[in-house]
């Protein structure tokens, strides 16, 4: 037989040459393929070997449950050593009256230590940082001395019945501008006030072991009643800028002063009261310590009537334990108008708290990290957002007892607040939970 080859590097030969090499490159690629998907897994299996199991076992939930929302209110509240004090009336066509007035100690700028006296005058000093309201025509601040010594151990609610044992002095105040201001105002005191005060020059020091000046003159109570003019001062009764100034003549003939103070060492406390009948009758708060839906609900300052919103949907949760709470957010809608419920009289910003066997504490949340608890208005959705994973969380583990909170606006607030409520459209509130079961 005669065999014919071509030179290896023929043309022809190299043509046959890659023909037989991508032959034998489709049939690896045919055997690969069928090896493959004989024993092709579940790719939902893929890697099991490698991870743990307990990470196959997460679910992640994103559930909206509902709110239940009701207003309520106690005068059982106390307000101890405030950040500030406040003296008048204020009057909301929705909240109706609020009064405020507040007791405090008298502290010594200095013990005495002069021979004689001959009080020539003396004045008072109150640091005032806003007036609320027209006070174009003011009334009478009414000061009286207490009959108990007040102790910081003590607790002394907003709505309790101050013990006096006499008026010391009836001051006409002076018109202030309204809005915020910083200025301090100056009153003559009568000199029989001074004088009384100043009546046992022996007892005028400070001790702690021992009954002192506290003892002696346990403190002063602030009133400022108003019948039609409602108006309201903020003061900062803690500052430099309120104390009671004595000027007198020593035996030498030489004039001198003695000061006596309000500062951070007093006990001070404000007292509140709120009448929600004297609201406009279309427009007052309509259930108060009611188990009523009303379609809004309500926040006011001053420790009055704030909100309690239930979360029911999350109780079934708890079945399905351990859970871990991703994310946990409130939107609060809030309600204005153009007559007279604007943005502008909107508060910035909101607390929440929740009740522990009688004792209001504030949220977990709120303690790591105030920013993150959130609360603030925001004014392009006319909403406020709050962030309560933590609570949620406690909840769900049992630390917490019911799945309930409390939306309340800070003491010092000037404003109040109205929540659209109980509403199933879009316009009502909304509480979005994200978490995962394992």
């Amino acid at each position: 037989m005669i065999k014919f080859f071509e030179p290896a590097g023929s043309v022809s030969a190299t043509k046959r040459f890659f023909r037989k090499q991508s032959a034998n490159i489709l049939a690896l690629a045919v055997l690969l393929s069928v090896g493959l998907f004989s024993c092709e897994e579940d790719p939902a299996n893929i890697g099991r070997d490698i991870l743990p199991g307990s990470d196959f076992d997460s679910i992640v939930g994103v559930d909206t449950i509902g709110t239940e929302m009701y207003t309520l209110y106690s005068d059982s509240a106390s307000s101890m050593n405030p950040a500030n004090s406040f003296l008048g009336t204020s009057l909301d066509p929705y909240f109706g009256v609020t009064s405020s007035d507040f007791v405090s100690q008298l502290w010594l700028a200095s013990r005495w230590n002069a021979d004689g006296l001959r009080i020539d005058s003396a004045m008072l000093t109150l640091q005032v940082t806003e007036v609320v309201g027209d006070m174009s025509n003011p009334g009478v601040l009414n000061i009286y001395e207490i009959d108990e010594k007040l102790s910081s151990d003590s607790t002394y609610q907003i709505s309790r019945d101050v013990p006096v044992a006499g008026l010391l002095a009836s001051l006409q105040l002076p018109s202030l501008p309204s809005g915020e201001i910083d200025t301090v105002l100056t009153l003559d005191l009568p000199l029989s006030m001074a004088e009384y005060i100043l009546r046992d020059t022996a007892a005028l020091y400070l001790r702690s072991d021992t009954s002192d000046f506290r003892d002696y003159f346990k403190g002063l109570y602030f009133e400022y009643p108003q019948s039609d003019n409602y108006h309201m001062l903020e003061l900062n009764v803690k500052g430099s800028g309120s104390n009671i100034y004595v000027y007198y003549t020593n035996t030498d003939t030489l004039d001198r002063q003695f000061a006596l103070t309000m500062n951070e060492k007093c006990v001070i406390y404000n007292r509140y009261s709120h009448d929600f009948e004297q609201a406009d009758p279309d427009k007052m708060i309509k259930y108060i310590n009611e188990p009523v839906r009303d379609t809004l609900a309500y926040a006011q300052s001053k420790y009055g009537v704030f909100t309690s919103l239930a979360l029911p949907g999350l109780e079934g949760l708890r079945d399905r334990m351990p859970i871990a709470v991703n994310k946990a957010r409130l939107y609060l809608p809030a309600y204005i108008n153009t007559d007279d419920y604007s943005e502008t009289m909107i508060p910035d910003n909101l607390l929440v708290r929740y009740d522990s066997a009688g004792v209001k504490r504030i949220l977990t949340d709120y303690l790591i990290n105030p920013a993150f608890l959130d609360g603030t208005y925001d004014k392009v959705d006319n909403q406020f957002v709050v962030n309560i994973a933590s609570f949620v969380q406690q909840y769900l583990d049992g630390d917490i007892i019911d799945p309930v909170i409390e939306i309340y606006l800070p003491e010092q607030s000037n404003k109040n607040l109205i929540i659209k409520a109980n509403r199933d459209d879009d316009t009502g509130p909304r509480f979005e939970l994200t978490y995962t079961v394992y």
